[in-house]
């Protein structure tokens, strides 16, 4: 019984650790659309946008086609955010 404990002691505390990295990621990865924005659009204010609207924005114009199109969507999108 002790050995059930501890093995389930220990998976709550893996999952938790998981949890924690995870929770991290969201900020980077707002980090990196910001990053991936600034090189589509460089005159866009992008630092104005919360991760939420960087990731929204950089995911919205990866279905554009072309470079001009792409700025384009960009620079609308985040304008519409500020």
């Amino acid at each position: 019984m002790n050995r059930f404990i501890a093995l389930t002691a220990a998976a709550v505390t893996a999952a938790s650790a998981f949890a924690g990295a995870a929770s991290a990621q969201t900020y980077s990865t707002g980090d990196a659309a910001r990053a991936a924005l600034t090189r589509i659009a460089p005159e866009a204010n992008v630092s104005a946008l919360s991760n939420a609207e960087a990731v929204a924005v950089y995911q919205a114009v990866q279905e554009e086609n072309g470079a001009g199109n792409t700025k384009a969507a960009a620079e609308a999108l985040i304008h519409n955010y500020q």
